[in-house]
């Protein structure tokens, strides 16, 4: 049974954004993105009520902080856990140093909210083809958020991580946003979405944020939506060598009708989107100036 833990930051008023999942089975338990360090209570509160005194894996769809800046955390209560992530995150995760300093210079003061990463001893480290779980769990290199990105399906489960971007449910419809930092590359994005069209039969489970049934809609809506934003970002770019971030975003707000249910958002939520879409436009940017 899979279970949605919430993991909210009330020191950024984030709410419905970042989350683990939690599995238990007769294979074992296993947790999904433990989210980052500043959430390790939280976390742990929630492992409590659902009395889980062991974890045997946890997978890591990407290493970005708000997603496993906790696991170092979380390995030193559970030392018995194995995390399972991408070859190029291991350097990573065994020493932190590099990864924080990448990300206090994207995020800034959110990143020293969501708190420096704890190492990771290398014999927690493991790959997916060593899981023995029932049906197995399938590893897919889904590079485009971040080159250690990679989603994992098993038979009745697709975790998905941020390769279709931001995602919420919303009256019966859904909230999506690309998600698209530097360093931002469209092949690599729209290769790695094309990636999961085996997977979409079953259901999609999101860090950012929940879960949803039809995997076709959520693919075709994402591609459509990432070529449109490139293509509203190229249009600023040609007429502007600095872009104004607020133009672009209204802009992408007038033309884009998903993107647009943010208007029917909690304010606080709308103002955490505005700063996160700031973040992939500036990725879009970019990949432009690389490309054009």
């Amino acid at each position: 049974m899979l279970h949605l833990i919430d993991l909210d930051v009330p020191a950024l008023n984030y709410t419905r954004f970042i989350s683990a999942w939690l599995y238990r089975g007769r294979e074992g338990n296993f947790l999904v993105d433990p989210g980052p360090a500043c959430t390790v209570a939280a976390l742990f509160d929630a492992l409590d009520q659902y009395d889980v005194r062991q974890l045997d894996w946890i997978f890591l769809t990407h290493i970005h902080m708000d997603h496993s800046g906790g696991i170092g955390h979380v390995i030193r209560r559970f030392p018995e856990a194995k995390v399972v992530c991408h070859e190029k995150a291991v350097p990573h995760l065994m020493d932190p140093e590099r990864l924080w300093e990448g990300s206090l210079k994207i995020l800034g003061d959110v990143a020293r909210v969501y708190g420096k990463m704890l190492p990771v001893p290398p014999e927690n480290l493991m790959t997916a083809e060593e899981i023995p779980f029932e049906d197995g769990v399938q590893v897919i290199p889904t590079p485009g958020h971040a080159a250690h990105h990679q989603c994992f399906a098993g038979k009745e489960f697709l975790f998905c991580g941020e390769v279709f971007g931001i995602f919420l449910e919303l009256e019966g419809t859904m909230y999506l946003r690309p998600a698209t930092p530097p360093v931002f590359v469209l092949e690599d994005f729209l290769e790695s979405m094309d990636a999961l069209r085996p997977f979409l039969g079953r259901p999609l489970y999101f860090s950012h944020y929940g879960r949803w049934e039809n995997g076709p809609e959520i693919l075709e809506t994402a591609r459509e939506q990432l070529l449109l934003w490139v293509e509203v970002v190229r249009r600023h770019r040609m007429r502007s060598e600095h872009p104004d971030m607020q133009a672009i975003i209204d802009d992408l707000t007038a033309t884009d009708p998903v993107y647009a249910r943010k208007n029917r958002l909690p304010a606080q939520i709308r103002k955490r989107e505005d700063f996160f879409s700031v973040n992939a436009i500036r990725g879009m940017l970019q990949y432009l100036e690389k490309k054009d």
